[in-house]
């Protein structure tokens, strides 16, 4: 991953370098393997989440479709592999501040990939695309096979306006900034 490096010397990944090429994309798909013991593993976990990382702390707004294809990437990955990483948050929180409706499909599945997921993800990231009343109407205007499931599940969210759902967005970008900022300041062992 060399090319994707810029360089500073704090050799930090350049959010760029991957937006430029779709083709660069496939150096971050997920790839099955388990480890010496049988564990689940993603080959390519750690360079996603260097990519991860490093788009999170970029300004701005990540190109859309990319932002879709690392969350297809990570939910991937949690339905391979145990536990909760990150990393699922932050592709989430990447997608989900384009404020596309269509995009609550794939923040669904993001939520419903796995126990650990289903606890760990914010589910008030469900209504990016316009709060409650406009993403409630979205889905019951759909026929898509998830519609009552979602439906459902949202009757049991506290109601949220657009505004509400800005400010979380933000809040989660500005978490995962101060904690990365923070983790990768000079004399913090990491």
């Amino acid at each position: 991953m060399e090319a994707a490096r810029t360089s500073d010397a704090d050799d930090a990944l350049d959010p760029a370098w991957w937006t430029e090429d779709p083709e660069r994309w496939e150096l971050l798909r997920f790839q099955a393997a388990h480890d010496e013991g049988g564990l689940p593993l993603d080959r390519w976990w750690k360079d996603r989440q260097d990519v991860l990382d490093a788009l999170i702390l970029a300004p701005g707004r990540l190109d859309h479709d990319f932002a879709r294809f690392l969350l297809d990437q990570e939910m991937r990955f949690h339905r391979h592999c145990w536990g909760f990483s990150h990393t699922i948050e932050i592709a989430a929180v990447l997608l989900a501040e384009h404020r596309r409706p269509d995009d609550v499909w794939h923040l669904w599945w993001a939520i419903t990939t796995s126990f650990d997921t289903w606890f760990g993800l914010p589910h008030r990231l469900l209504l990016a695309g316009g709060g409650t009343e406009r993403t409630v109407s979205y889905i019951t205007d759909s026929d898509h096979e998830q519609r009552d499931n979602l439906l459902g599940h949202l009757n049991g969210l506290e109601a949220s306006t657009a505004d509400s759902v800005t400010t979380l967005i933000a809040e989660r970008r500005q978490y995962y900034t101060d904690t990365l900022r923070e983790l990768n300041s000079p004399g913090t062992v990491r």
